[in-house]
């Protein structure tokens, strides 16, 4: 006997199934962290870089992309006046993937605190350098404290984001 069209063998009914809840989870997913998404804007009198110095402006761009990943694009003019473009997809599940933009092979794995705040790992050359974590209280100033090593030096950055 054959299954008439509007029937579904167990087995097509759990495909089904297990693909809704993927795409609802990725809609939850997705909505849950929308309000970390944007241009984040570095007000550089409010932000300490140590050992130093201090980028002369620097703004980290978060885009949610269909697939629930997110791109990272951080934008900027460093001391000396030269622009720089770093960028990045993450899945924040915590898993290291390539920076591209860098100066020495990077990688980070973000991973979501909360809704809005993350903190990230990241090596250089294959070695553990610095960790990220971010706070925020209202959605609009986000704070994110730097702490580890680059090239042999000490680091310790508490960097004040303004949403533009």
């Amino acid at each position: 006997m054959r299954n008439s069209p509007d029937r579904q063998s167990p087995l097509a009914r759990a495909a089904v199934v297990a693909l809704s809840l993927a795409v609802m989870t990725t809609v939850v997913f997705a909505q849950a962290h929308q309000a970390a998404m944007g241009v984040w804007v570095l007000n550089v009198e409010k932000s300490t870089f140590e050992p130093g110095p201090k980028p002369r402006i620097q703004s980290s761009t978060f885009t949610q992309l269909p697939d629930g990943t997110v791109k990272i694009e951080n934008d900027g003019v460093d001391s000396n006046g030269n622009s720089f473009h770093r960028e990045m997809v993450s899945r924040f599940d915590g898993r290291q993937e390539s920076r591209a933009g860098s100066a020495e092979p990077t990688t980070r794995a973000y991973r979501w605190l909360d809704d809005v705040n993350f903190e990230f790992t990241e090596t250089i050359n294959a070695m553990p350098s610095v960790v990220g974590r971010t706070t925020t209280k209202d959605g609009r100033v986000r704070t994110l404290t730097v702490n580890g090593t680059r090239g042999g030096r000490s680091v310790h950055n508490i960097e004040v984001y303004e949403r533009r």
